[in-house]
């Protein structure tokens, strides 16, 4: 499962150096980003007037060391456009890794926002909440705001999730003698999917962000200002996968595997864990007991509708594109045979397609995937949904959790996140992994999906809260 330390989600803004041109202000801020005690990147933000226009790209390089392979980087970038009184204009998103390259892009009109997510889709619509803020906007509106103490609610968008969401700034005057440059501190809180995330942000006296402290995954990430040689220093990156595996109580068997276990989740977490056909979960005085085998659980039958959304072509899964349909066509000549036959089939294709070497470096669509051959779980999860959906057989992804005996990154009996496919085969949804291989007893579902990244980034943010408290078992009499 793709692991990423930070997520740029929407507008912020930065603390700037300021130069004058004949024709343009220039405003630039080089940033260092860490997650825990570990340094994970860069961030660079950089403004232009043209005109009556300003153009805002933020960007911002995570590099995560790749076990057994060269380190990878993410490299995330939106851009905005506004006038000069701070109204929104267009804003886009940008994700290049070596699994992924893709764009989104958004035009403002009005109070609607025209979404493009690709070249030649239809374009989607969004009704924006007011007020609706863009960096340079948001900027402006606190500075006209006074007082010492200071209050603002708006709105801001999410790519990751194709949303709005609700955003709520505590502002009050600072002075410390350790840093004479803040002015402002802002508690900042971001209401999303009925989730909220917490930050501590520092600016100057214009309100250009020079500090901001977050969570993530239980962990600080810290994105303080520095000049650029400071920020594109090299670093020893960290394996931020390695952050996410949770111990097991004690070695589960391989016969164990095979059968059935019930597992007891403790923590915090706020996952509300599906019942399937292979899985069934009931509430516990100390938190979630999941039962795991091939036949254990009770799930209602699909509706058509249902069915008709996992059989759709989505941005993540675009089935209807030609080269799947094509790609079908030569794997599965003849469409005649089962459905578990099919999914057998497709399942060895996308394994032997799929590079050996996983690289956790982003998260691709599955055209991505098909094309570089490149990624981990999701890449393989996304990429075999997304064929068997072009052979008309309805598919959902599955987030979740799988049991290794094997070493993992020098750790052993460990659960490690992980992605896979179930299929409807007309009786029940049926699991299959291109990537691990069978289905056993060790795959905890923790969520269904579509294979929208917004589903994995909620899921990720609870993999620390988890905890295995026990695995027993459960033997045939």
């Amino acid at each position: 499962m793709t692991i990423a330390a930070f997520t740029l989600y929407g507008c912020t803004n930065n603390s700037a150096l300021s130069t004058q041109n004949t024709n343009n202000v220039i405003k630039e801020q080089w940033q260092t980003l860490s997650f825990g005690d570990h340094k994970m990147g860069y961030r660079h933000l950089l403004s232009e007037r043209q005109g009556t226009i300003i153009n805002t790209r933020d960007t911002l390089s995570l590099t995560l060391s790749q076990p057994g392979s060269h380190d990878r980087e993410i490299k995330t970038t939106l851009a905005y456009r506004e006038s000069l009184s701070g109204e929104p204009i267009a804003l886009s998103k940008t994700v290049v890794s070596d699994a992924t390259n893709h764009h989104m892009s958004a035009a403002i009109n009005g109070k609607t926002l025209r979404l493009s997510i690709k070249k030649g889709a239809p374009v989607e619509n969004y009704t924006i909440p007011q007020p609706f803020y863009l960096p340079e906007g948001l900027r402006l509106a606190l500075l006209k705001q006074q007082g010492t103490v200071k209050e603002l609610n708006y709105y801001s968008w999410n790519f990751s999730s194709r949303s709005f969401d609700k955003i709520h700034l505590a502002i009050s005057a600072y002075s410390s003698p350790d840093n004479l440059d803040y002015a402002w501190h802002i508690q900042r809180s971001t209401s999303a999917d009925g989730s909220e995330k917490y930050s501590d942000i520092f600016a100057d006296k214009d309100f250009y962000y020079l500090s901001e402290q977050s969570h993530s995954n239980g962990e600080e990430v810290l994105i303080s200002s520095c000049d650029q040689t400071c920020a594109l220093a090299s670093f020893v990156p960290n394996t931020h996968v390695y952050r996410q595996l949770i111990q097991s109580p004690y070695k589960i068997t391989d016969s164990a595997l095979r059968g059935k276990i019930r597992y007891q989740l403790s923590g915090n977490f706020s996952l509300t864990l599906p019942d399937t056909f292979e899985q069934r979960t009931s509430a516990s005085s100390n938190g979630v007991e999941v039962v795991i085998c091939q036949n254990c659980g009770s799930e209602a039958p699909p509706s058509e509708t249902d069915l008709k959304e996992a059989l759709a072509s989505t941005y993540w899964l675009p089935a209807q594109n030609p080269i799947f349909k094509n790609e079908v066509a030569k794997i599965l000549p003849d469409m005649d045979s089962s459905v578990r036959g099919r999914m057998q089939r497709l399942t060895r294709f996308v394994t032997r397609h799929m590079s050996d070497e996983p690289s956790y470096s982003g998260y691709a669509t599955a055209l991505e995937a098909y094309n570089s051959k490149q990624g981990d779980c999701t890449e393989h999860a996304l990429l075999l949904a997304t064929l068997a959906r072009a052979s008309q057989i309805p598919t959902r992804v599955v987030f979740g959790l799988a049991y290794s005996n094997e070493r993992f990154l020098g750790r052993k009996y460990v659960f490690v996140p992980h992605a896979w496919v179930q299929a409807w085969t007309g009786e029940r949804w049926e699991s299959y992994d291109s990537g691990l291989g069978d289905f056993t007893a060790g795959y905890i579902a923790l969520g269904l999906s579509n294979g929208d990244q917004s589903d994995i980034l909620k899921i990720n943010e609870q993999l620390q809260k988890i905890k295995i408290t026990s695995a027993i078992q459960i033997r045939s009499r």
